[in-house]
């Protein structure tokens, strides 16, 4: 093994004691062994920090701890850290199969024109390959890249492909687009970071599922809340995103903004929340694109009384 790691790997690590010791074994057990692991304790209040530092004497393994700031700011703290070549962030209630740190290095190797290595993976507790969709619709393994006349099916999934769980970087692009988003957001920072990715870089798709995606787990999924959701950055502040936008790429850009304001008007139509719901259909005119989900937001946001008695009547007949 180099004196400096070819690959750096960054757990972010907030009061997650009781899921850390699996996060860090799976990527303790990895069959490419060139790698340091940085967990990045965003001010843990469980021990789980002391727990890492006195269980793991692997000298591959350090923990760096700061300030609560939230999950953006921990990884892009952990980037800063990193010396290797590449760069990958696993949540720490997250796990790997053994052979992806493997599959990515030889994948990147191989395809210098890729920014980006991403795997399938299962979402648990359910054990569910969430790629099995993108295989069934003609998505295929290997070297992936955007193209301004791409087809409304590939936009409205193009993102479906990254996971931080699965994703492999090369350095100098997180160094690029400036990692995460920050600001304390705890719910999209990684999409802010993506698209502005994917419009600009091609990635190496690996279609077998090579992690473990934990809901169950997770304080920061959709199932963990009850009421409010907060709106993603990349729809209350897409200025940089759309900077960093090539122009030729400016139109798709626009439609995939669309498609993702109808997809979180949806959420926080479910919530109760119309006026959210309200605010990103009049803050994005071209969501109008994207007809008939665009129609059912409307129909949700004029009618809701008929609307959710027409959802009973549906799912009562199927």
């Amino acid at each position: 093994m180099s004196g400096i790691p070819t690959v750096s790997v960054v757990v972010p690590l907030y009061n997650k004691r009781s899921t850390v010791e699996r996060t860090i074994d799976s990527v303790l057990a990895q069959t490419y062994a060139d790698f340091e692991l940085i967990v990045v304790d965003d001010e843990s209040t469980d021990g789980g920090a002391e727990l890492v530092e006195a269980k793991y004497r692997d000298p591959r393994v350090r923990v760096h701890r700061q300030a609560n700031a939230g999950p953006g700011a921990a990884r892009n703290q952990g980037a800063r850290l990193a010396r290797g070549k590449f760069v990958t962030f696993l949540d720490s209630d997250d796990d790997w199969r053994p052979e992806l740190l493997e599959r990515a290095v030889a994948a990147l190797e191989a395809h210098p024109e890729c920014a980006v290595f991403t795997s399938a993976f299962y979402l648990e507790p359910a054990h569910v390959d969430r790629w099995v969709e993108l295989r069934t619709a003609g998505y295929t393994e290997g070297v992936w890249r955007a193209s301004s006349a791409m087809s409304r099916h590939e936009l409205n999934h193009c993102l479906a492909a990254f996971n931080s769980c699965t994703a492999v970087y090369r350095s100098e692009v997180v160094a690029a687009y400036g990692g995460f988003y920050e600001n304390r957001c705890t719910f999209g920072e990684d999409v802010y970071f993506w698209i502005q990715i994917l419009l600009n870089h091609a990635f190496y798709r690996h279609m077998q599922p090579l992690a473990h995606y934990h809901m169950e787990d997770s304080e920061l999924g959709l199932s963990a809340r009850k009421n409010s959701v907060p709106l993603e950055p990349v729809l209350t502040e897409p200025e940089k995103v759309r900077a960093a936008c090539p122009p030729e790429f400016r139109d798709v850009l626009e439609l995939w903004l669309a498609r993702h304001t109808l997809r979180a008007a949806f959420v926080q139509l479910e919530r109760g929340d119309t006026a959210k719901a309200t605010w990103l259909i009049e803050a994005y005119p071209r969501v109008s694109a994207w007809r008939l989900d665009y129609l059912k937001v409307r129909l949700r946001l004029a009618a809701p009384g008929p609307w959710k008695l027409a959802r009973r009547i549906w799912r009562a007949a199927s």
